[in-house]
């Protein structure tokens, strides 16, 4: 038996979005201290690690441990119908994910689970040479920038934090002012390259007050986490290898 309720819709909302912002199916683990997930997108160039702890819930009550495939396309489009007013009451009725939305009106809505054989992937194992936490407002307005040259960036850390964009009708550097980051530390110098449609997918679901924690290494996967109500979330994306 699982059921939960929550009132934080906007935490229920954001978390859907920053799972289906990368895959459309999954194995959500409804496990005894909260819903947690990770996955690989279809193209293995991206990962997603979730959690939302059981403390995220007015009430959360799981018999045992179970795993169920979710079709997280259908589910965004049922959650973002959620009202900021609403709780949403959760349980799993016989292979179905039941919804209540309980506000000015009382919706209900089934969604049927999947068949999901997959394990969830390891983790990859970076030694990050450097990390940045940065407000997601500055880090997306510079992805805008970017995107006006090309549809890569170069991401770069050093005694400073940049991202520059070379394209065929020119470039494009952006440099953030020590006062506009939060906190820097490079052990060495970091610079990797990366689809911007993919990081701007990872952005998706974070706020315009979110802090992004950055994990760079050079020619290496980049580590992007946030918060995400009570929950976080964790991303890594594959670089894109410049040829020489």
């Amino acid at each position: 038996m699982f059921e939960a309720v929550i009132s934080d819709t906007k935490a229920w909302r954001n978390s859907i979005e920053a799972i289906a912002a990368l895959i459309d199916e999954g194995t959500l683990q409804i496990e005894t201290d909260g819903l947690k997930l990770r996955a690989m997108d279809p193209s293995q160039i991206a990962l997603v690690d979730f959690e939302l702890p059981a403390s995220a819930f007015d009430k959360y009550t799981v018999e045992k441990p179970v795993s169920v495939g979710i079709d997280f396309s259908e589910l965004s489009k049922i959650t973002k119908r959620s009202r900021t007013e609403d709780k949403i009451e959760l349980s799993l009725e016989e292979n179905r994910l039941k919804m209540v939305f309980a506000g000015e009106t009382t919706r209900k809505f089934n969604l049927a689970i999947i068949e999901s054989t997959s394990s969830p992937p390891k983790e990859p194992g970076v030694d990050f040479t450097s990390e940045i936490k940065i407000g997601a407002s500055i880090l997306k307005e510079a992805l805008k920038d970017a995107e006006l040259i090309s549809n890569h960036v170069a991401i770069m850390a050093d005694d400073g934090f940049s991202i520059t964009a070379q394209g065929d009708t020119g470039s494009a550097e952006i440099k953030f002012p020590s006062e506009n980051i939060m906190s820097l530390t490079a052990k060495e110098k970091s610079r990797s390259v990366f689809a911007l449609d993919q990081l701007n997918n990872l952005l998706k679901a974070s706020d315009q007050g979110s802090i992004i924690l950055l994990k760079l290494k050079t020619d290496a996967p980049l580590r992007l986490e946030y918060a995400i109500g009570d929950g976080r979330v964790i991303y890594y994306l594959a670089p894109r290898i410049e040829s020489t």
